[in-house]
């Protein structure tokens, strides 16, 4: 596996470990080819956990990386701009993470963390189950408001 820099690779291993050692162990896969993980949060929530490295930051001399959890919460919703308002005033009231979504009408939570020799697991943690906790919240709603179906 290619990484882009050492902070990339640093915080790969970390999430490996932290993965491997979790709650989300028995339901983990790594992807062979990139710094990338799934994962399903009680048998029906899945999330992809990627590790990227953050190259356009505010500090130059510093490699940095982020972890990104997103989970795909519908797929053909919207793009109607009730929904689309719908999903930015849940983005000003979610603590954690924003809606996303694309041309074909998926829509996606997800949140990100800064990587690296400071990366706290216990926030870790929190960004990946607070994706889960809002993908599965959200999704009967997004679904019964604005269509689609489940990812």
């Amino acid at each position: 596996m290619d990484f882009t820099n050492a902070a990339q690779e640093l915080t790969y291993t970390r999430v490996r470990d932290y993965l491997t050692n979790s709650a989300f162990k028995d339901q983990l896969r790594a992807d062979s080819t990139r710094p990338y993980f799934n994962l399903i949060h009680l048998n029906d929530t899945h999330i992809e956990v990627a590790i990227l490295p953050w190259e356009h930051h505010p500090y130059p001399e510093r490699e940095l990386a982020l972890v990104r959890a997103s989970s795909c919460v519908t797929i053909g919703s919207g793009p109607e701009l009730d929904l689309l308002r719908f999903l930015l005033d849940t983005n000003r009231k979610t603590r954690f993470g924003s809606f996303q979504t694309d041309e074909d009408g998926t829509i996606v939570f997800a949140n990100r963390i800064l990587g690296g020799d400071h990366m706290d697991l216990v926030e870790l943690e929190t960004c990946i189950l607070a994706v889960a906790a809002i993908a599965t919240e959200y999704q009967p709603i997004i679904i019964t408001q604005f269509g689609g179906q489940r990812a």
